[in-house]
């Protein structure tokens, strides 16, 4: 019976360890309460930073896409009309993680936007901190920095529910 325990012992260990790094590298993901991170980066246009430091006070959603994502095309518009429509108390901040700048100007061609665009294409600052895997990935951060929800993909009547959320924000 030892030597069945002494076997069984060794195949559950790494077992478990995989499962608790697993666990852990889940557990890292940006989520509702932490601090969005205040890294900046370049703007897509290459003639600034995209800083969200400089927007305390307001409402905030950091939204990561690319060009190949399909949702994007949909989100894009969606969160572009909400910040029109809030503009004076919310700012949305695109951050594209496309490798080529090229590919994110070609798609805002035909999916025009208003809103500020920041590039992390070598995924090696805020799509690093924010463990982005899914697209698109978007946070919504309160007055005070801090991510109060975090949404992963985009689906009919996301915009409504993301509207909602931040109207709540915005009391």
């Amino acid at each position: 019976m030892r030597k069945q325990s002494r076997t069984f012992l060794k195949r559950l260990v790494p077992v478990l360890a995989l499962t608790l790094m697993i666990a852990g590298h889940a557990e890292a993901k940006l989520k509702k309460g932490d601090a969005f991170p205040t890294d900046a980066v370049p703007t897509l246009d290459g003639k600034g930073k995209l800083d969200i430091s400089k927007y305390k006070g307001k409402v905030v959603v950091v939204d990561f896409w690319a060009s190949w994502c399909e949702p994007c095309k949909i989100e894009l518009p969606a969160l572009n009309a909400l910040q029109k429509k809030y503009k004076d108390k919310l700012v949305v901040l695109g951050v594209n993680l496309d490798e080529k700048k090229a590919d994110a100007n070609a798609f805002l061609k035909s999916h025009p936007v208003q809103l500020t665009l920041g590039y992390d294409g070598d995924k090696q600052v805020l799509a690093k901190k924010a463990e982005i895997e899914t697209m698109p990935t978007s946070f919504i951060v309160d007055k005070s920095g801090v991510i109060q929800v975090r949404h992963q993909g985009f689906r009919e009547g996301d915009a409504e529910k993301i509207e909602k959320e931040i109207k709540e924000l915005m009391k």
